[in-house]
């Protein structure tokens, strides 16, 4: 069975790491051959050419839409792909319109989140590509895999049972490793050793819910003077957030680490993890941070709750509520012991059900499924 993925490889961020743990487990199967395309060179390229698959690269900022469009034709005439499995809104519109002109007989289309709000023409251009993707996933595709319930509830809205499915993100435990001591990254970035360090991973964009955190740990300053917060990510808010930073009187207490590559030396210098998300499927950060057993406090919204149990892996939190963040937070610093039991509770959870051997098996099941039939 040929089964090509096709995706954008712009970012390095939640659909990126989870491409890279299924393809990962995914070659290991036997009966199988496997193919990429992505539209731009990145980490996610330099992660796919580390295993045993076929990876082209289509640049996009060197090709228009046709060009792209005639590019992966060629691809599909010469791989002969039986299933074409998409990840974003751009290619999954393209490929599957492609697929189908190409006479693939399968399209799976796999959704990892809800649209991100935005504001103005980025608004607009959204709504475009979900109204597009929408079409184009009801007309052609015959599969859409859920990454969490929450997901799967709002797609069976719009499609048939029979065709929407729901397969857990899941991470390669195999890949969280240190490389740089605890201590020795605490003291690279300046963090006392006695300080209670507090981070967040992830692009600095407004679905994140950061401007909220950064109230939520004003909050907590004032019951905990010995705290830090850490950002590690970048994005088109980092500017904003920096400013009101300094407008909350927390420019010394608060680090801004930039987009690094290497998040798990970050995450195991932080004594608390937190995601303040006004949305998310099943978030990669999450189950990374699981496991290196950080105890975590995020919102209550999306997929979280189905990785989080409340009070016994973490804490869950409404969303857009920093006294509530501030409480929870609190209440992490101040039961030591439950700390370090959630973050036991959590390692077992990943190990569990979040591995991605476990969403590679049920994947490759929907791919025999659909040959079958």
């Amino acid at each position: 069975m040929k089964v090509c993925h096709i995706a954008m490889g712009d970012l390095w961020a939640g659909a990126e790491v989870h491409l890279v743990a299924l393809m990962t487990y995914l070659v290991r199967l036997h009966g199988f051959d496997w193919s990429v395309v992505l539209f731009n060179e990145g980490r996610l390229a330099d992660e796919l050419r580390k295993l045993p698959l076929s990876l082209t690269v289509i640049p996009e900022k060197t090709h228009s839409s046709l060009g792209i469009f005639t590019r992966l034709v060629k691809e599909f005439r010469e791989f002969r792909p039986d299933i074409v499995h998409t990840h974003k809104y751009k290619d999954s519109i393209l490929g599957s319109i492609v697929a189908r002109y190409a006479r693939v007989p399968h399209l799976i289309r796999v959704v990892h989140g809800k649209p991100e709000p935005f504001t103005g023409f980025r608004n607009l251009k959204m709504a475009a590509y979900t109204i597009a993707d929408r079409l184009v996933t009801g007309q052609f595709v015959d599969k859409v895999i859920a990454v969490s319930a929450d997901i799967e509830k709002v797609l069976l809205r719009t499609f048939d049972s029979n065709r929407v499915v729901c397969i857990h993100n899941g991470i390669d435990l195999n890949a969280v490793h240190v490389t740089v001591q605890r201590a020795a990254k605490r003291k690279e970035w300046h963090v006392d050793d006695q300080a209670f360090l507090i981070g967040t991973v992830g692009r600095l964009v407004p679905v994140k819910g950061h401007t909220m955190l950064l109230e939520a740990f004003r909050l907590l300053r004032q019951r905990h003077r010995n705290v830090r917060l850490m950002f590690v990510g970048d994005g088109p808010l980092r500017g904003q957030l920096e400013a009101e930073a300094e407008r909350l009187n927390l420019t010394g207490s608060v680090i801004f680490c930039g987009h690094q590559e290497q998040s798990y030396d970050f995450i195991n210098m932080m004594d608390l993890f937190v995601l303040p998300s006004r949305h998310e499927g099943i978030p990669m950060v999450l189950l990374e941070a699981y496991a290196l057993k950080r105890p975590v406090v995020a919102s209550h919204v999306g997929g979280i709750p189905e990785v989080v149990t409340h009070d016994r892996s973490g804490l869950l939190v409404s969303p857009e509520d920093p006294q509530a963040f501030a409480e929870a937070m609190s209440d992490i610093i101040e039961d030591q012991i439950k700390a370090l039991a959630f973050g036991e509770t959590g390692r077992s959870q990943v190990e569990g059900e979040f591995s991605a051997r476990i969403m590679a098996d049920r994947t490759a099941e929907v791919y025999r499924s659909l040959c079958k039939n």
